[in-house]
């Protein structure tokens, strides 16, 4: 009864402590909840409208409390409209991500980008709130009024299980009207729309006269231009990409245009002004100048190009003119309103350069190069700082010699911080370099680097500058026809050029490797062979590309050089007669069976062209009338140059066949002729002949012998006369020889046997019967 009490106690115990256990784990999740929801994610349109070909400034927040980055948050994923992107590489290249943020990759579907960044926890303590901006920049494509581009694109980031989204409108361009004539300026315009004029660099100030680019027949047209007090004529400056003869007239330079895409919009010129240099006409006095472009077709569209020095700066504002004259049309005057102005403030471009894009897979090194230098304005100001953050896998960098009067370059946790000591002047372009080691670049690998520029607390990012590690080596395999290894075998490498840039023998493996090459276009081309192969003089190309990650591989095959062998099948008694129609097999070394039915032809020869290596004739049948010899004639092709081809000799023996023996015939024994009277007319006695049976051998091909009859031997007369007379002829009986066809008995015996058993298997069965 007490066991119970407690247990009962025990029970009602745990009961009650049950709430508290709730209220606990209550308390636990709320705290939890209130941590992760401290989080907060924004994204906004920096520039609130997005407009053709606009850079656009997508910038992302991310806040929390202290604690709130944990590992179960995730990532940060940012949607971006894939229709609205002109061109991805701007996400790595325009966009600067700070600490502890970083870009880990960019993937697309059929609709959308999406930029993955990861953040550093390390970077922010457990007791630290964070809050954390970075911005994605990127250029949106040509948009024009009535396109297929959606009127409004929705951005999205995803963190810690929060969607955000931001809509932002697009503002297209309208479709421009190609014009019969205008005049552009392709230079700066201040905000109310005037062109300035660069008093530094007069080639800015360059214009355009568009003639007909509506492209309509026109007759007799003169282009006049009346320049701006205070300017001369200069030439603009030229572009390689385009065509023809860049001479100018005066300064003055005529493109036609060549090309123009489905929208009307030129594309393709060519430098024409020679076919006008006669026509162009300058009045310095009035400082106007024309030209005589005659009639012009559909097919006629002209760029008229010339820039303006300013000569005198304190002009002020003045109009340039311009007007087109045709036959057909009425007069079409533009005019550009234009000011001298000195200076355009303190803008800076910072470029930076490397040495190789492509690093070859023994190469460590690489030169960076920066480049500072003032747009349009006053001169650099002291105090102005480049800083380049460097990869971690580049090491050791070193700064190359640099005037420290003018400039402070330091290295300073893996940065190149460069700061100005004096004002630089526009016409001072100043360049630093530093070298530094990657040997820890992987092959394969790409190395991106950047440096930006701050001027009073605004950054600029220079363009980023990237270097691949690439395998310029040709991996060159020989083997032969069977697929052995050809050591010894010498190639040469040239390039595009025809230049030889490599020789060298494939080693005991076949293999030959060639030094790093550089990027480019080769041929691989075997010039001697070893001895005993065949020489392969066919050259194979092979491009060497930056994507290269391991040794090109280029197989090629060297056949064995043959040698000749003749096999002469000869009669042994007579090796001047040679014997056709003998059948041979070609063995290997091992006995292995390589060739069958191999004849010997009219002249009792064989001949094979064979690899160097150990062999042997088998004869498997031989002619008619010779005798089967089996034995194998070995014989061997040496390794090497076989000019002289290889003899093997074969006898055959002709087939053993006995000769005939005859009987002896009987010999009267003398005195033992009887004695017939004279006068007694005696009757012949009937002795019957023994004629003995000889049985020819059955002529066969090839034997011309004939059996011989081997002379009957006479007994010894002394002998005769010591054995007596016991029969009126000899004892000797004729020996019967086998006749060609006779059958043999053992068939008879055996079918008499037969017929025995059968008797005895009927008489049984009636016995039984019974």
């Amino acid at each position: 009864m007490g066991k119970n009490k407690k247990f009962i106690a025990c029970l009602l115990i745990a009961i009650l402590c049950l709430p508290l256990f709730g209220v606990f784990a209550t308390a636990q999740s709320g705290a939890t909840k209130e941590d992760s929801s401290s989080i907060q994610t924004s994204l906004a349109i920096v520039t609130g409208t997005i407009k053709s070909r606009e850079e656009v400034n997508l910038r992302v927040n991310i806040s929390g409390s202290a604690g709130a980055f944990i590992s179960d948050n995730g990532n940060i994923v940012v949607t971006i409209p894939k229709e609205i992107v002109y061109n991805p590489n701007d996400f790595t290249t325009k966009t600067n991500i700070p600490q502890p943020f970083k870009l880990e990759n960019v993937t697309s579907d059929a609709t959308n980008y999406r930029l993955t960044f990861s953040i550093d926890r390390s970077t922010i303590g457990a007791n630290d709130a964070f809050n954390g901006i970075f911005e994605i920049k990127f250029g949106a494509p040509v948009m024009t009024v009535g396109d297929a581009y959606h009127d409004t694109q929705t951005f999205a980031v995803d963190y810690a299980g929060q969607n955000k989204q931001v809509t932002a409108d697009v503002q297209k361009q309208n479709v421009a009207i190609m014009p019969l004539f205008d005049k552009w300026y392709k230079g700066d315009f201040d905000k109310d729309g005037v062109a300035t004029l660069n008093t530094m660099d007069a080639e800015n100030n360059s214009f355009q006269l568009v003639v007909n680019y509506r492209r309509i027949d026109l007759k007799n047209v003169v282009i006049t231009d009346t320049l701006p007090k205070g300017t001369s004529l200069i030439a603009s400056s030229t572009k390689p990409s385009i065509s023809g003869d860049t001479m100018d007239k005066e300064g003055i330079r005529i493109l036609k245009v060549t090309g123009f895409d489905a929208n009307g919009t030129a594309t393709k010129y060519k430098y024409v002004t020679a076919d006008f240099q006669d026509k162009i006409h300058l009045d310095k006095e009035t400082n106007r100048f024309t030209v005589e472009l005659g009639d012009l077709t559909v097919d006629d569209t002209y760029f008229i190009e010339y820039a303006l020095n300013v000569d005198d700066v304190n002009t002020g504002l003045q109009q340039n003119v311009a007007q087109l004259s045709a036959n057909n049309r009425a007069d079409v005057v533009k005019s550009v309103p234009v000011k001298p102005i000195k200076h355009f403030g303190t803008s800076y471009i910072l470029n930076k350069s490397v040495d190789k894009t492509a690093l070859n897979y023994d190469d460590n090194e690489l030169v960076y190069t920066l480049r500072l230098v003032s747009l349009d304005g006053d001169a650099i100001p002291v105090g102005t700082t480049i800083t380049d953050p460097l990869d971690e896998r580049i090491k050791s960098p070193t700064l190359l010699p640099y005037d420290d009067s003018v400039v402070d370059m330091q290295l300073v946790d893996n940065e190149i911080r460069i700061t100005t000591l004096v004002d630089i002047p526009k016409t001072n372009q100043m360049e630093w370099r530093f070298k530094v080691n990657v040997e820890a670049l992987k092959i394969g690998d790409l190395l991106s680097n950047q440096a930006y520029l701050t001027v009073e607390n605004n950054v600029i990012y220079s363009n980023a500058v990237s270097t691949r590690k690439y395998d310029g080596r040709i991996s060159i395999q020989k083997v032969d026809n069977h697929q052995n290894p050809v050591a010894g075998a010498v190639y040469e490498v040239k390039n595009d050029k025809a230049e030889v840039v490599f020789e060298g023998a494939t080693d005991e493996a076949g293999f030959l490797v060639t030094k790093a090459l550089p990027l480019g276009d080769y041929t691989v081309t075997e010039i001697e062979a070893p001895v005993g192969y065949v020489l392969d003089s066919t050259p194979y190309p092979v491009v060497v590309a930056d994507q290269d990650v391991t040794p090109i591989v280029v197989g090629t095959e060297n056949k064995l050089q043959t040698g000749t062998v003749t096999l002469t099948k000869i009669e042994a008694t007579n090796r001047e007669n040679t014997l056709a129609g003998a059948s041979f097999e070609l063995l290997d070394q091992d006995g292995n069976v390589l060739l069958e039915d191999l004849i010997t032809d009219e002249d009792g020869k064989v001949t094979l062209e064979l690899d160097p290596g150990v062999y042997a004739f088998a004869e498997t049948d031989a002619p008619q009338g010779y005798m089967l010899d089996e034995e194998p004639v070995p014989f061997e092709i040496e390794f090497g140059e076989n000019n002289t081809a290889v003899e093997v000799v074969k006898e055959n023996s002709h087939v053993f066949t006995p000769e005939p023996v005859l009987p002896e015939p009987e010999t009267p024994m003398p005195g033992n002729k009887p004695e017939i009277p004279a006068d007694t007319p005696t009757k012949p006695i009937d002795t019957p002949i023994v004629k003995p049976e000889i049985t020819l051998p059955v002529e066969q091909p090839g034997i011309t012998d004939t059996p011989k009859i081997e002379p009957i031997v006479q007994p010894d007369k002394a002998e005769t006369e010591t054995k007596p007379d016991t029969k009126s002829k000899s004892d000797a009986k004729p020996m019967k020889l086998a006749k060609t066809g006779d059958q043999s008995e053992e068939h008879f015996i055996l079918l008499g046997v037969t017929l025995l058993l059968l008797g005895v298997v009927l008489l049984w069965y009636r016995k039984s019967v019974r």
